[in-house]
């Protein structure tokens, strides 16, 4: 079963009669709940992927500090992350924190542990893991694709430099490179120039689609995938047939889709960077605090409908994945502590 499994609750909003730039969830339905590792006590900063698990009725959860890893990486060793599990009725009926369960145990990882982009499917987790490891007198991430099996049998493959996020396909996966150039002038020109340079390839290395300007977030659809275009404001939905012949077109989005999931419907919910200057100081330099929007977006006629907003951060900043859950919307954030969750209560 994968994650496109999780219920709707109420996301079509058209039926809903909410007006065109009116987000189904006002500020006063959602709330920010804690996240405390349950082994260690602390509690959780960068909670920056999720995928729901229907069957157990929980949420299993990335995450890792990025900007105290990127500075600490300069003269120490980086702190690390984990791997969680979160009953998702009990954040809903949360009024501060929550308890979150590691899954994985840091020591079975050479370079550490700090997953970012996940996936879930039928009891397998997958990530990506920025392990770092020493480069003189700095640290220097080292990618790695890791698969763990139901048995908790851990694979692990090396992977680019800019490998970003992962998605379980039958024996294999399919993993976004946000940029092609791991350092130096080329990789910052990438970015600054919005060059469609980046994609989504398979474990054998082929290339699922290749020109797209920053890809991010992934996932799949009943028929295909769907590929955050971040530096496009937009999501390329590519669709298969029977005979793997494929077409493509692209949803354009309100804002920078970064981690994609799947609703009920077969919809994908994107959670949006508003502003990615005030993002860039947020997650780099720790200075104010960035919008978080999150969407539905039709798979089908690519029409994206509302459902969170909060442009300058105020409730949650940053957020970076969005699931729709049987009761409401649940979201993550690269640099805010805990989780949101969005209920209407009738």
């Amino acid at each position: 079963m994968r994650r496109s499994l999780a219920a709707i609750c109420g996301l079509a909003l058209a039926a809903c009669g909410q007006g065109a730039n009116e987000p189904y969830y006002a500020s006063s339905d959602c709330r920010r709940i804690d996240l405390i590792d349950e082994r260690t006590g602390v509690p959780i900063i960068g909670a920056e992927d999720m995928v729901l698990d229907v069957d157990g009725e929980r949420l299993i959860v990335s995450a890792y500090d990025r900007r105290a890893t990127e500075k600490a990486a300069k003269t120490a060793s980086p702190p690390e992350g984990g791997v969680y599990a979160i009953d998702v009725g009990a954040l809903f009926d949360a009024r501060g924190t929550v308890a979150a369960t590691p899954l994985v145990d840091p020591k079975d990882f050479k370079n550490g542990l700090r997953p970012h982009g996940l996936d879930y499917a039928d009891g397998e987790i997958a990530f990506i893991n920025r392990g770092y490891v020493r480069d003189e007198k700095r640290w220097r991430m080292n990618p790695s694709a890791i698969r763990i099996g139901a048995d908790g049998e851990i694979s692990s493959r090396s992977a680019h430099c800019a490998a970003n996020d992962i998605a379980v396909v039958g024996d294999g996966y399919l993993l976004t490179r946000d940029r092609r150039a791991c350092g130096g002038f080329r990789r910052f020109l990438e970015s600054a120039l919005r060059q469609k340079s980046s994609g989504a390839y398979f474990d054998d290395g082929a290339a699922l689609v290749d020109d797209v300007a920053f890809a991010n977030g992934v996932a799949v659809l009943g028929d295909g995938f769907a590929v955050a275009a971040t530096r496009e404001n937009a999501v390329h939905i590519i669709r298969t047939d029977e005979d793997n012949a494929s077409r493509q077109f692209v949803a354009k989005a309100p804002g920078a889709p970064d981690n994609l999931s799947i609703a009920g419907d077969g919809a994908i919910i994107a959670a949006l960077h508003p502003n990615l200057f005030r993002l860039a100081l947020t997650r780099k330099l720790g200075i104010g605090r960035a919008g978080s929007r999150i969407v539905r977006i039709d798979a089908d006629t690519g029409e994206t409908e509302l459902l969170f907003d909060d442009p300058k951060g105020a409730l949650f900043s940053a957020a970076t994945v969005g699931i729709a859950t049987g009761r409401g919307l649940v979201a993550g954030s690269v640099t805010d502590s805990g989780a949101l969750v969005c209920e209407k209560i009738s």
